[in-house]
């Protein structure tokens, strides 16, 4: 599979993706609603842009790599039970959790580089759409903490 099938097959997976959660937003007050429609519409841009950089630098021959699909099932099996987790859990638990084990698993960063990252990320989200945004965020596990004290 040619390096621009291989990104645009994941363009339009995470497209879809994002369209799923974008429908499933409305469903949602209209406060609770903005956050996963701003990050679907994040989505939606950043699959168009990574489809048309894939074809601008495309290789002239393909690499001939496999994909490895052990690697990509546990992944997807990974964002799964994170999807399904956060609600009960907590955005705060699940989502450093989520992504340090998946800097880790898929290689893109050393532990302290994947914490720091991880650790900067939900300083912004916090700020951004607890403080001044002022929306709901799935607290879980830390709702009887932060909303008892």
């Amino acid at each position: 599979m040619s390096y621009f099938m291989k990104h645009l097959l994941f363009s339009i997976f995470s497209f879809a993706f994002a369209l799923f959660f974008y429908v499933e937003a409305n469903s949602m007050v209209a406060s609770a609603r903005l956050f996963p429609q701003i990050v679907a519409g994040l989505v939606f841009v950043l699959s168009i842009v990574m489809s048309f950089n894939a074809w601008r630098a495309a290789p002239p021959e393909a690499s001939g790599t496999k994909i490895n699909v052990k690697r990509l099932v546990t992944y997807a099996l990974m964002l799964a039970v994170y999807i399904f987790t956060t609600e009960k859990v907590g955005y705060f638990i699940t989502t450093p959790i989520f992504m340090i084990v998946s800097y880790l698993y898929l290689k893109a960063a050393g532990l302290v580089k994947a914490v720091l990252i991880t650790a900067a990320f939900m300083v912004f989200v916090y700020l951004l759409f607890v403080q001044f945004l002022n929306l709901p965020v799935p607290l879980g596990l830390l709702e009887p903490l932060i909303l008892g004290a």
